[in-house]
């Protein structure tokens, strides 16, 4: 039984009881620690576009899961030729590593924990955060958007495989496959709010393998960037000895044993498929990692460090959802976000109107 499960079992007040036992230990994190419980105690609207019966839940409790889905996202972001250059021009990942997978999670555990206020609130923000990565790729001229649908669509549906087979292996060996029929039902709402139009996404297991089964001849490529991010995943720096230096194993360790998780076709143009033995000594050590790391000491002691606002959001789920009842994900906000400022939907409504105009005119 998960964390989450096991804490669900309960009564209310039993179940917040139990959850502030160790909140004592959130003072070892500082300031960080104080901001973490203001927010697992903040008030609360609604239970969200997921809730406590949701598989989503289940997947982003676990901040080794989640980590693992951050960490690989961004190699496997980077295979898409056009977002690469664009991403490689603007990540902060070679001298931020802890802050730019802090922000990362904070995204999914604010969309997925989060009531839905604070859920479309996370998905403008980081929109309008992207708006600004913008370049142009070195020789082709070819601008990069990292707003544009097409780069958005990429980086999420590929993610998904990686990220329900990091659950799959670390989190819930025993998750049948209608758990993750509910997972991929689920996780075109995160996207969504993130920026993709309704109807764009694919919603079951077939059609997202599907998907990734025709970018990976037609899409993917390995370019230079993406050789940068995976030399520095796999070889990260030792320096600055705060925090590179504190993180180096970890991130060898657990980018590593994400890598069996990867299609064939994605290891073979890493240039991933023969690695067997630091495959598998890191699977062996991350498993044993992923028994305690839900354990409420470890999860007061370890997470804030990772994200406190992870940890904020997952809490204030736990303390204060109304268990109403999950809130419907009827608005489009994705499509909203791309007609706005930053969005990369301007330009067609644009000729949208003048056309009408032109129509009334006649």
């Amino acid at each position: 039984m998960s964390f989450v499960s096991g804490m669900l079992s309960k009564t209310p007040e039993e179940r917040r009881a139990a959850d502030r036992r160790f909140d004592f230990l959130l003072g070892l994190h500082g300031k960080n620690g104080k901001k973490a419980l203001a927010m697992a105690e903040a008030p609360r609207i609604d239970d969200g576009y997921f809730g406590p019966d949701s598989i989503s839940w289940k997947v982003y409790e676990n901040v080794l899961v989640a980590g693992m889905g951050a960490m690989s996202g961004l190699f496997l972001a980077m295979l898409d030729p056009v977002g690469a250059y664009g991403v490689g021009q603007h990540t902060v990942y070679y001298y931020d590593t802890l802050g730019r997978t802090r922000r990362s999670l904070l995204f999914f555990a604010g969309a997925v924990f989060g009531d839905s206020a604070t859920a479309d609130k996370v998905g403008r923000d980081l929109f309008r955060k992207h708006s600004h990565v913008n370049g142009e790729i070195p020789g082709s001229g070819e601008q990069f958007r990292a707003n544009h649908v097409e780069a958005l669509k990429f980086t999420y549906i590929a993610g998904w495989q990686l990220l329900w087979r990091a659950y799959k292996a670390y989190g819930d060996p025993n998750a049948t496959a209608e758990d993750e029929r509910q997972f991929y039902a689920e996780q075109h709402i995160v996207a969504e709010l993130l920026g993709i139009p309704t109807g764009e996404l694919p919603l079951t297991p077939e059609d997202v393998d599907a998907w990734v089964a025709n970018a990976e001849p037609n899409i993917m490529a390995f370019t230079r960037p993406a050789q940068e991010i995976l030399d520095f995943l796999t070889s990260p720096p030792w320096t600055p000895v705060w925090p590179l230096g504190a993180i180096n194993p970890f991130v060898r360790i657990l980018f590593w044993a994400s890598v069996p998780l990867m299609s064939p076709y994605v290891r073979e143009i890493g240039g991933l498929a023969n690695i067997p033995l630091r495959t598998k000594l890191s699977a062996v050590v991350i498993k044993q990692v992923a028994k305690v790391v839900n354990h409420p000491i470890v999860d007061h002691l370890i997470v804030p460090f990772v994200g406190y606002e992870m940890w904020g959001y997952a809490h204030n789920a736990l303390r204060h959802a109304p268990e109403t009842g999950r809130v419907p994900f009827t608005h489009n906000p994705g499509l909203t976000l791309q007609q706005g400022k930053g969005g990369t939907l301007q330009h067609t409504i644009g000729q949208q109107a003048h056309a009408g105009l032109q129509e009334a005119k006649r």
